[in-house]
């Protein structure tokens, strides 16, 4: 008898982490400011490994996304707890591909989560990563 009151106790324990707990998903709201118009698009990327975050030709969630007012806002929702780092640029003529100059210097503005930069290319994965850990985040992103 004692065991089964044991087992009972710890089963209602259980049950009430797990309905405290969201099953480690949260949702990332997004702010990306500083744009200095709302022609074209902003491209936006979200990675949740670096080996995805340094592929040239995948994201983990990807999105073109239309800017109103020089601002972009959006909420991504049910996403893993984890690592993740942001990628946004400003696709003013919407041909899909960050335009550069002749020395491979991005003439359309762009920008990384935690204001992220590198001296010769983009940031590298672990100064622009940033970890969602509870329900709701917030993340703000200036292109310049």
């Amino acid at each position: 008898m004692q065991f089964i009151l044991i087992f009972l106790l710890f089963q209602t324990s259980f049950a009430q982490n797990l309905s405290d707990d969201p099953g480690g998903m949260g949702s990332i709201s997004i702010k990306i400011t500083g744009f200095s118009n709302d022609i074209g698009d902003c491209r936006f990327a979200i990675d949740n490994s670096e080996d995805v975050y340094e592929s040239d030709d995948s994201v983990y969630i990807g999105k073109v996304l239309p800017i109103i007012n020089n601002e972009v806002i959006l909420k991504i929702d049910s996403l893993e707890y984890g690592y993740y780092a942001i990628k946004v640029f400003h696709d003013e003529n919407s041909d899909g591909e960050i335009d550069t100059n002749f020395l491979g210097i991005p003439t359309e503005d762009y920008g990384y989560s935690n204001d992220a930069s590198g001296w010769f290319g983009p940031p590298s994965w672990e100064s622009a990563k940033f970890l969602l850990d509870r329900q709701d985040m917030s993340v703000e992103i200036i292109v310049d």
